[in-house]
């Protein structure tokens, strides 16, 4: 009989620590899950492998000041990556160059900059990540690839942005980054980044963390799959409160999942006069 109750208290407590651990384990389930989702749809919208051109388009008060054009090159290894920047106009930023380079180990990437005036590329800094990259409403944060494993990421409403139902969520990125929050809009249909809203830290200001700073829309019309990666033409970045603008065009892009890890190598910041997609298809293709 003593034996029986003793089995019964157990079971009893066996299920009240399952039901009570069970909202626990749910919420880790949604949280990886919709961590999952906003990573595949920044892969497919903002880094796809292979090389691209593209011409970035600066204005402020309505006018455009700044046009600069450049290639882009992209790999993935593994939680990894490495990306190759080179400009190609106007004449007084050919030849500059910029190698960022994630190990993948949960590090901030290390990126490298090349200006042919220098002689030399420098590395640029973490606080110097959050600079404006050349003029324009992008930073140099804003090119590396998120490491998702060290965000946290929750699913926050429904809605639609450019006439395409989303998913809405909030992802919170680890130390280090200048943003505080990123509100993100999933176009479910598309599986791509259609908006992102860019919080700054709150600090001294509290209304920082409800009021975006920046604002990043994707012209997913008539962006077609190729390789399950987005052929995204058009983006645009804008600082809120500011009249600023940022437009990116994508000239030319050819996805290629095994283009080389040689092609990334850091003797390729001072080649000025290289063509991306021509040494990328010279140098063959590698597994990714």
């Amino acid at each position: 009989m003593v034996a029986d109750w003793v089995a019964v208290a157990v079971f009893v407590l066996g299920a009240g620590l399952a039901l009570a651990s069970a909202p626990l384990a749910l919420a880790e389930a949604a949280h990886e899950l919709a961590r999952a989702r906003v990573a595949r749809a920044f892969d497919r919208t903002f880094q796809p492998p292979g090389v691209r051109r593209v011409e970035l388009r600066v204005a402020r008060n309505g006018r455009e000041v700044a046009q600069r054009t450049f290639e882009l090159a992209h790999r993935r290894e593994g939680r990894g990556a490495r990306s190759l920047v080179r400009f190609l106009a106007p004449d007084y930023l050919r030849g500059h160059a910029l190698l960022i380079v994630d190990a993948g180990q949960g590090e901030p990437p290390d990126t490298w900059l090349y200006q042919p005036e220098e002689r030399r590329p420098r590395r640029i800094g973490i606080t110097q990540k959050r600079d404006a990259f050349y003029g324009s409403d992008l930073s140099f944060e804003d090119l590396e690839r998120p490491d998702w494993e060290r965000w946290r990421v929750a699913t926050a409403a429904a809605a639609v942005e450019g006439g395409a139902d989303c998913l809405v969520l909030d992802a919170w990125p680890p130390p280090g980054s200048q943003y505080g929050r990123l509100r993100v809009w999933l176009a479910t249909a598309q599986e791509g980044v259609a908006r992102i809203d860019f919080f700054g830290q709150a600090g001294a200001r509290p209304e920082a963390e409800e009021t975006p700073q920046k604002r990043l829309r994707v012209e997913l019309a008539g962006a077609e799959e190729e390789r399950g990666y987005l052929r995204v033409r058009r983006i645009e970045v804008e600082a809120l409160g500011r009249n600023a603008r940022t437009e990116l065009i994508v000239e030319r892009l050819a996805i290629d999942p095994g283009i080389a890890a040689s092609v990334f190598s850091a003797t390729r910041l001072e080649r000025e006069g290289e063509d991306l997609f021509e040494l990328a298809q010279r140098h063959g293709r590698e597994s990714p």
